[in-house]
């Protein structure tokens, strides 16, 4: 890999699709482990991460991988080189849960950042055949026909997509936790959840969905967040401040030893902002009763 170019559009999709590669022929030889938080790791979670890792990672040029599976092991020293300098950010399997049913609501999610900054984002779905990208400050997007598609078939996303995210039959997208959590009511559009995050955000990107509510660790979040910012969309968080797109000001850090990297607070996504507060006006807290 030429690191003069940090970001290398085509070296990261061709990578990413040779992860999904690997995925899709682990998912035949499933094991499964709990993790503490009781979320589920397969075997593929593991492996897929390490491969993307030795791809990307250079230290000697101060290039790092945060992963989700192992970023836990990592000592602060570690930690504050990827905060202050080039890192890729890999979520290996986002939808373990599909993924460990065979079932095609999982993708491969790989972000990048600057400095700290995000800036760049690229998804893969292995189950639908469908990639996104960014590039040059444009996001990218194609379906192949039963297999995934070559970098030269992917083709500049409209920003003016994001027009049709505010039809009626456009539903807002939450997280499990919200749905164990939160009460919807008034809301003129239909809900539903994800075990994965990485569709919301394809499907967001296209102008299919309405919008997304979600806590989300940062490998779930810092891919889509660059693809939706190059298309004009408002990311910001429940209480009406915008996201930062710095990953200390928008995600904790702290707990990065337990396998957490949460947002500092629920992000919400949608067309414009007024749209947004609209859809999470209709949101509160769950009352207990007993």
């Amino acid at each position: 890999m030429n690191h003069n170019l940090l970001w290398n559009a085509e070296f990261v999709f061709n990578t990413a699709c040779q992860l999904a590669e690997v995925a899709v022929k682990e998912q035949h030889k499933l094991t499964t482990e709990i993790k503490p938080d009781n979320s589920i790791v397969t075997q593929a979670d593991k492996l897929v991460e390490q491969l993307a890792i030795d791809a990307f990672a250079d230290p000697q040029n101060n290039i790092s991988v945060i992963g989700e599976e192992t970023i836990k092991e990592w000592s602060e020293y570690e930690l504050q080189r990827a905060l202050e300098n080039a890192c890729y950010i890999i979520d290996p399997i986002d939808g373990t849960v599909p993924y460990a049913s065979l079932t095609p609501l999982w993708g491969i999610s790989i972000g990048f950042t600057q400095n700290g900054q995000i800036s760049e984002g690229c998804i893969i779905l292995p189950g639908t055949f469908e990639a996104i990208i960014t590039q040059n400050g444009k996001s990218y997007y194609a379906k192949g026909n039963g297999k995934l598609p070559q970098f030269n078939e992917l083709t500049e996303i409209s920003p003016k997509l994001s027009d049709n995210c505010e039809h009626p039959s456009r539903v807002l997208v939450i997280n499990q936790l919200t749905a164990k959590t939160k009460l919807i009511t008034g809301l003129n559009r239909g809900v539903t959840t994800y075990y994965s995050i990485v569709f919301p955000y394809v499907y967001l990107a296209l102008g299919r969905m309405a919008g997304i509510y979600a806590s989300l660790n940062v490998w779930d979040a810092a891919a889509g967040m660059a693809v939706l910012r190059n298309l004009g969309f408002y990311i910001g968080f429940e209480n009406g401040q915008s996201v930062s797109y710095q990953l200390t000001q928008d995600f904790d850090f702290s707990t990065y030893q337990s396998g957490q990297v949460r947002s500092r607070g629920i992000m919400v996504y949608s067309s414009h902002q007024s749209f947004c507060n609209s859809m999470v006006s209709c949101i509160s807290e769950v009352s207990n009763q007993h």
